[in-house]
């Protein structure tokens, strides 16, 4: 009788142990039917020391179809039909075993009424247990291997029977995972149906769409163009809250979706079965070329066909043959969707389908938005909508009193009689002033010492240095082209008082010849004379008596390049008169010239208040001097005019005299309507955007009428008690009249 060694035992039971852990462990990954199986198959082999395996599954049609198998080469089962019909006899029997069978080489399987039905064809034994997921039958594990002794075998079927436990396990898991991921799937569309339907507005309908389609579809754009009068117009694209117009990629989809919607058949690109039209495809380069788009998908959303009202007793059979009967002229679609990857150049995975879902409900949903908003009244209709909450009786009392307060603020507006104030900001800067030019170009070689921003300067003296390098080689050339001419001068000279048997022909050649250096002589000496001319251009000198104002002198001059004219810095007589240089905005323009000329007929200055930057808390005044007739532009601050305004220096400390001080100044332009003087800004706008626009320009001028400015300007009497000229005088403002309908 042999004995076995208990830790040989327990040792095997770890091993088994640890091999039902791993498999289990292998279960809860997300590896597919057949990478699972395998490793499965791989690690049982190997712990029976099986010669081979094989997992079956039943498929959708109930068929039971191998899904794994490993080394069953080594089975000796042949591939002739006798040998297979045998092996798949057998292979239904163990199917339908309750726990699974231990079926020795060559044995039969003994039907449930005692008879041999099958038998295993192979000269291996056989060991098969079912994979149950609950109550259903999913699989077999069958497992191939040398006979051994019965308990043995016995243990072999009792392993394999826990094997099978943790593939039900799994394919329990996978499943759940499914029907998950559905739920998850309707769960998601039931929200995307649920806020593509919230809105009756296409704009917004058409936002909620791209979006939300998205995530439905996981691509990486989405793009949706609703009909507009006879165009389609792009309303929508995912991630972006505004679209730029002006942009070639919008109007590259505009166009292709056009043509697509045109041909009313869905695009899928790329679409190796299909052949597109020479405009489509034409077209679809283009807009690729400006998207880069790897794949797109263009659906047409057309309006849904009428659905048949279902009567009392039954459906009506007028609304189904109207239905159903094809249209005498099919309409043009109502929209097209868009939907692009940037990575992916296929459509499988269930794309094409979710693209498809996505489309019929939101040509269902576009289509009743575009319904609602073509209603007659509607706006009115909306608008009652919105009123009716502000007339119940809990809202009565509030919309009173609301009302009441907004009619004694309109009130306030018109009678309320404020100054109105043109604000501006500039410079405070002497009057006499002189810039300092560069005339000649060349290098700033030499500073005068200690000159620096502040510092006094006399009338001529000497600033700055230039070095010119083509001044001082032309110089060089002509003082040593003149030394060679008179060198030659004076040597055909020589010549001609030595006489050494010279003929005449030679004499009045060295003549000619002496008389034509002398005249080069004379040009070189012209020449020399303007070049040292020009050598005191070099020599930057002060203009006036003053002081320097400019900020950084050395830094900016110093060893580097001046152009002819350029301004190398300012000087300033600081003892003098000063003044303000204030920058109005040229639409301000009007009422400061308006008030200036009232001013003027009353015998009296048009007065400015003014605050400086280094002093906010003293307020100054000053009177309008000046106001150039030239705009010019000025960063932000858009078109300006200059407005020149004289001030007393002596009310001011000598040490807020600097020039370039900033200042910010107002000029008195008389009494107003509040109204006007709050909203003065937004009445221009309307005047000059709006119904210049829309009422002059488009329609009443083209029909032989001419716009009569005294309508605007007692709508603007009535609102704030202001006049304003139209036409020429569209940059004045007028006085102050309070309900003059005569204007």
């Amino acid at each position: 009788m042999s004995t076995v060694d208990p830790r040989s035992v327990e040792e095997a039971r770890q091993q088994i142990r640890a091999l039902i852990s791993e498999i289990e462990e292998l279960s809860k990954t997300d590896a597919a039917e057949a990478e699972f199986f395998r490793g499965l198959l791989e690690r049982v082999i190997e712990a029976m020391g099986a010669v081979a395996g094989l997992v079956w599954l039943t498929g959708k049609e109930g068929r039971v179809e191998p899904i794994a198998h490993l080394k069953m080469q080594d089975t000796g089962l042949s591939d002739n039909e006798e040998v297979q019909s045998a092996h798949s006899g057998m292979v239904h029997a163990l199917m339908n075993s309750p726990s699974g069978l231990l079926v020795p080489p060559q044995a039969a399987i003994t039907s449930p009424g005692g008879k041999p039905s099958v038998s295993n064809p192979s000269s291996l034994l056989v060991v098969g247990v079912p994979i149950d997921r609950g109550e259903d039958r999913q699989g077999l594990i069958e497992i191939f291997h040398q006979p051994n002794q019965s308990d043995v075998e016995r243990g072999y079927l009792k392993f394999l029977q826990q094997v099978a436990v943790v593939a039900g396990a799994y394919l329990d898991r996978k499943q759940i995972k499914v029907l998950d991921t559905q739920q998850s799937a309707l769960e998601q569309v039931d929200r995307f149906s649920r806020a593509l339907h919230e809105s009756l507005e296409p704009v917004a309908t058409a936002f909620v769409l791209a979006n939300e389609a998205r995530r439905i579809i996981g691509c990486d754009r989405v793009s949706v163009l609703v009909k507009k009068g006879r165009k389609l117009r792009l309303e929508a694209v995912s991630g972006q809250e505004s679209i730029e117009r002006r942009a070639s990629a919008v109007r590259a989809i505009e166009t292709l979706a056009r043509v697509v919607a045109k041909a009313r058949d869905p695009l899928w690109h790329p679409d190796a079965e299909r052949e597109l039209p020479p405009q489509i495809e034409e077209e679809l380069e283009n807009y690729i070329d400006e998207s880069h788009s790897t794949a797109m998908a263009i659906l047409p959303l057309e309006k849904p066909r009428p659905t048949p009202v279902v009567k009392p007793g039954g459906v009506d059979a007028v609304a189904v043959a109207k239905a159903e009967s094809p249209p005498k002229e099919a309409p043009d679609p109502i929209g097209v969707l868009v939907v692009e990857w940037f990575s992916s150049t296929t459509f499988e995975g269930g794309k094409r389908a979710r693209v498809e879902l996505v489309a019929e409900h939101g040509r269902v949903a576009i289509s009743n938005a575009i319904d609602h908003t073509t209603m007659p009244l509607h706006r009115l209709t909306s608008l009652l909508n919105k009123s009716k909450a502000l007339t119940t009786a809990r809202n009565l009392p509030k919309t009173v009193l609301a009302a009441v307060a907004f009619i004694a603020f309109i009130v306030a507006l018109t009678l309320i009689r404020v100054d109105l104030r043109l604000e501006g900001k500039g410079t405070l800067e002497p009057v006499h002033r002189r810039d300092v030019f560069a005339d000649i170009e060349g290098v700033v070689e030499h500073l005068e010492t200690n000159l620096k921003h502040g510092s006094e300067v006399k009338e001529g003296e000497l600033l700055a240095q230039l070095r010119n390098t083509d001044l001082e080689v032309a110089m060089t050339d002509i003082l040593g082209r003149k030394a060679s001419s008179e060198e030659q001068l004076v040597a055909t000279r020589r010549s001609l008082l030595e006489d050494k048997g010279l003929s005449n022909d030679e004499k009045n050649r060295m003549a000619g010849r002496a008389a034509q250096l002398r005249r080069e002589i004379e040009s070189l000496e012209q020449q020399q004379r303007l070049y040292e001319h020009k050598k005191t251009d070099l020599e930057v000198r002060s203009p006036i008596d003053g002081v320097i104002v400019t900020w950084q002198v050395r830094d900016r001059l110093l060893f580097r390049p001046v152009e002819r004219g350029q301004v190398l810095m300012s000087i300033a007589d600081q003892t003098g008169e000063w003044e303000l240089e204030i920058h109005m905005a040229d639409d301000r323009l009007g009422h400061i010239n308006k008030a200036l000329s009232r001013a003027e007929k009353e015998g009296q200055k048009l007065e400015v208040d003014y605050i400086l930057a280094t002093d906010p808390g003293t307020r100054h005044y000053g009177i309008v001097e000046e106001i150039h007739e030239q705009a010019e532009v000025r960063g932000e601050q858009g078109n300006t005019v200059l407005v020149r305004i004289t001030i007393d220096p002596a009310r001011h400390e000598k040490e807020e005299l600097g020039a370039g001080a900033t200042v910010t100044a107002r000029v008195n332009c008389g009494t107003h309507a509040l109204g006007y003087v709050w909203f003065m800004d937004v009445m221009a706008f309307f005047q000059t955007q709006i119904f210049f626009r829309f009422w002059y320009a488009q329609g009443l001028s083209t029909s032989g009428a001419h716009y009569d400015s005294r309508l605007w300007n007692r709508v603007r009497c009535c609102l704030v008690g202001s006049r304003f000229s139209f036409g020429s005088d569209a940059r004045r403002a007028g006085t102050s009249t309070l309900f003059d309908l005569s204007c």
